[in-house]
C-alpha cells in the first residue's frame, strides 16, 4: 500500500511539474537575433537554428547550445540540484535546457 501511496505521489508531482514547465515555455518572451539586431518573440515562436540572447534574470526559452559566452544556469526545475551549473559554449557544457534560469552573465543559444 505504501508503495502505491509513494508512486502515485512522485506521479502528481512530475506532471506538475511538467505543466509548469509547458507554462514556462509558453509565457516566455524570448530576444531572437536577426542579423545584428534583436527581436522579442514569444518562446513559442521559435525554431530549431533560432539564436537568441539570454542574460542575467531570464528564462531560457527552449532547449539548446552555448554558442557564445559563459553562464552560471540554475537548473533545479529540470533536475531539484539547488547548486547553478556553468554552461558555455563548445564541449560537454553547452547544452541548456528550456525553463531554466540564466542567474549571471550572458550567452546566445541556438535552439535544437
Amino acid at each position: 500500500i505504501f508503495a502505491n501511496l509513494a508512486e502515485a505521489v512522485a506521479e502528481g508531482r512530475g506532471k506538475a511539474q511538467a505543466d509548469t514547465l509547458r507554462k514556462a515555455k509558453t509565457d516566455t518572451v524570448a530576444r531572437r537575433l536577426a542579423g545584428a539586431d534583436e527581436e522579442q518573440v514569444p518562446g513559442t515562436d521559435l525554431r530549431i537554428g533560432d539564436l537568441v540572447v539570454c542574460e542575467a534574470g531570464d528564462v531560457i526559452p527552449g532547449d539548446g547550445d552555448v554558442v557564445e559566452g559563459v553562464a552560471s544556469v540554475d537548473e533545479s526545475a529540470i533536475t531539484g540540484e539547488s547548486a547553478p551549473v556553468i554552461r558555455e559554449s563548445g564541449g560537454d557544457r553547452s547544452a541548456v535546457t528550456g525553463g531554466t534560469k540564466v542567474l549571471s552573465d550572458r550567452v546566445v543559444i541556438r535552439i535544437t
